[in-house]
């Protein structure tokens, strides 16, 4: 089988007590069936506790959602005691993401994670990417699946070659890139949309203010992951659409450089998952969105990135709900995309 992988994924590993957002907070921690059978033979005091703390095939969580063996230093104390081998699956692979199609395995770290938005934002990309890709034979047994499934595998493989192309288009200003991104989304998804170029947009088509005002509502809409998304999704309906994530700094806090990464990168993630449901264009709207609407936090990049991640990634009502909307609501429709981008 073929692996695929971000060139920085090797680089990859848990800062533990460095991070300042731990994930062993505000996540419910699910515990495989292999994992609850070493842990029901455990020996000793620290046995008896860790037994103590599960119920129902997950850990019980301590009051603000904390893992009970989160330590008050950021390290995990099972660790600790029975060293990083005793993990549970989730905690083991967490935040990274893995999606098999047929022959060919694609494995990435979730932008949910700090040190992953660091890996991300300052890793390399190629003349022909943002990000920079690296391939390797692996010994695993492939996933069955058709000829004529395998055949548009590799038809969507060649059309996210394509989007990134266009990403890495250096000739152009971001926002006209994305314009392109978007005519080619349409023109491979087979859907019937106007197609309003960069040079037809001016001053008087401008999108109206409920369609911003939907474009941030969206967000609210679905359970909050927690208090950081409550207090950083209340700030940003306080300020509006035209306020910038950094008041007090002349220059905007994210690059075209950031933002053409971010895109691939989602674009990495979910563009061939169209092959299951068929909504190519939805994966690239949601990108887009992705990268306007995170700079509209009060935020660091690390953390505008992480937040919106954990919210939206990270909640299938919540992706359903993307998909729907940019299927069925004008304001998420290709022209309002593309005026907002050319604002």
């Amino acid at each position: 089988m073929l692996l695929r992988v971000p060139e920085f994924y090797d680089s990859f590993h848990c800062i533990a007590g460095k991070c300042t957002d731990t994930c062993c907070i505000g996540w419910e921690i699910d515990i495989d069936d292999e994992s609850a059978k070493r842990y029901a033979k455990v020996q000793g005091e620290f046995g008896k506790r860790l037994q103590q703390n599960i119920e129902d095939g997950h850990f019980k969580l301590f009051p603000g959602d904390r893992c009970p063996f989160l330590r008050e230093d950021g390290l995990c104390d099972m660790i600790c005691h029975l060293g990083e081998s005793s993990l549970c699956d989730i905690c083991r692979e967490h935040p990274r993401f893995v999606e098999v199609y047929g022959d060919i395995m694609e494995k990435g770290v979730g932008l949910c994670c700090e040190e992953a938005v660091r890996l991300l934002l300052e890793s390399k990309g190629s003349a022909t990417s943002p990000i920079a890709f690296v391939e390797r034979e692996i010994d695993e047994i492939p996933d069955e699946i058709p000829d004529d499934a395998i055949e548009a595998r590799d038809a969507i493989f060649e059309e996210r070659e394509h989007l990134f192309k266009i990403l890495a288009d250096h000739s152009k200003p971001l926002n006209k890139r994305l314009v392109k991104l978007l005519d080619y989304a349409i023109e491979t998804s087979g859907f019937e949309f106007s197609e309003t170029r960069p040079s037809e947009i001016n001053a008087t088509d401008k999108i109206s203010d409920n369609a911003h005002q939907t474009w941030i509502e969206i967000l609210g809409k679905g359970e909050s992951y927690g208090p950081a998304w409550d207090t950083a999704y209340k700030q940003l309906k306080e300020n509006g659409w035209a306020k910038i994530a950094r008041q007090d700094s002349p220059q905007p806090l994210f690059t075209d450089s950031d933002g053409e990464k971010i895109i691939a990168y989602l674009l990495f993630r979910y563009y061939e998952k169209s092959l299951f449901d068929g909504n190519s264009l939805t994966k690239v709207e949601f990108a887009i969105y992705f990268w306007v609407m995170v700079q509209k936090f009060q935020a660091t990049k690390i953390d505008a990135i992480k937040l919106l991640s954990k919210q939206t990634e990270y909640s299938e009502e919540i992706m359903e709900l993307f998909e729907q909307e940019f299927m069925e609501n004008p304001a998420f429709f290709p022209d309002s995309i593309k005026k907002i981008l050319m604002e």
